[in-house]
């Protein structure tokens, strides 16, 4: 992509920096502009529209410089001369870009609700004038000049008609900009689910964690986390190919949905780890889930194009206790499911098991 068309408050944005009231005011400014030329020239106003067309009005705003729309029209060709470009961008839309986005649409939204009002406003002055020169045309004997007014009423009709046809467009636009707003907070929660495995992602995982840890420390309630690995993976995906690697993969997530309560949480953690999230448990309880976790993948047999495949898992168990923070408990249940990989694998060990070995 051309990067002759910089916006810097964008750049601010992708960062994650934190904008301040002046740059909430500046948005508003750039919005209300960008929405002056969709309408004017008949571009669509849809959420891919206001973001890459707010990229430009940004630069515009920011150097200051006053071009005329087919000048703009110029500028959008340069910067995007071609589709894929367009849906390569929002393909790579991060966190920090939904974000904006949802901000200019609320703003765009509030935009649109008062030009809706200004349009009402005018269409009630509309409509008092021409029932004065109604009347005044009643009244009237002179047969040319009340031909005229008849042609004045006529006009102000044909204005009124107008603004209820924007009118309408902008309420159904802003209903569309209402959707963005609801498909932004979908697309952030679809992020967090991994696609591959259909289960919840690494980021998923740790959000939880840090809330059970807080309830742990508030009302002692306690919890357990597990790190599951599939043992000798790298070499199966090597004999087998990568497709056969993520049917595993797949296979061993659906073994955890059928094997897990509603309340526990597991995730595809890293490469060939999952992670998963016991609540309520004491020590002995988290073993014995593990166990049967171990237990139920080795008994698992998966068949991938007539060919029968057997796999099995270390697993490392560890119980939330007061002198740990979220870091010290993932850290000890690595320890402990590296101490089960040292050890053959198709086993569990805890980081009690790590203490004794030091």
């Amino acid at each position: 992509m051309v990067n002759r068309f910089e916006c810097e408050l964008m750049k601010r944005i992708n960062t994650g920096e934190q904008l301040s009231i002046e740059d909430f005011q500046k948005i508003s400014n750039i919005a209300k502009e960008e929405i002056k030329f969709l309408v004017r020239n008949g571009i669509p106003l849809t959420p891919l529209n206001y973001y890459l067309w707010f990229d430009i009005f940004c630069y515009l705003h920011e150097t200051g410089k006053d071009l005329s729309d087919p000048e703009i029209m110029g500028i959008f060709k340069e910067k995007y001369p071609d589709e894929s470009v367009v849906e390569s961008t929002i393909l790579k839309l991060n966190q920090a870009d939904r974000k904006f986005i949802k901000q200019l649409a609320e703003e765009v939204s509030r935009e649109i609700e008062r030009a809706i009002q200004g349009i009402e406003e005018h269409t009630k002055v509309i409509e008092a004038n021409a029932k004065k020169v109604e009347k005044t045309t009643q009244s009237l004997s002179d047969k040319n000049l009340k031909e005229m007014l008849e042609t004045v009423v006529e006009t102000l009709n044909e204005i009124k008609f107008q603004n209820e046809s924007l009118k309408n467009k902008l309420q159904e636009s802003r209903k569309e900009i209402e959707k963005v707003s609801q498909k932004l907070d979908q697309s952030e929660k679809n992020a967090l689910i991994e696609f591959l495995t259909e289960i919840a992602s690494k980021k998923s995982f740790e959000k939880v964690l840090k809330d059970m840890f807080d309830d742990f420390k508030s009302r002692n309630y306690p919890f357990a986390v597990l790190m599951v690995k599939l043992d000798k993976f790298e070499d199966i995906v090597k004999q087998n190919g990568e497709k056969v690697g993520k049917i595993i993969l797949q296979e061993i997530a659906r073994k955890f949905k059928k094997l897990l309560r509603a309340n526990d949480v597991v995730a595809y953690y890293d490469d060939s780890i999952f992670g998963v999230l016991i609540p309520g448990v004491t020590f002995g309880h988290a073993i014995r889930i593990g166990e049967r976790i171990r237990k139920s993948i080795e008994d698992t047999l998966i068949n991938i194009n007539g060919k029968t495949i057997k796999v099995t898992v270390s697993v490392g168990v560890v119980v939330a206790r007061k002198d740990m923070d979220e870091v010290d408990l993932i850290s000890k249940t690595l320890e402990a499911l590296e101490l089960a990989e040292k050890e053959g694998g198709n086993t569990i060990k805890t980081d009690l098991d790590v203490e004794l070995e030091k």
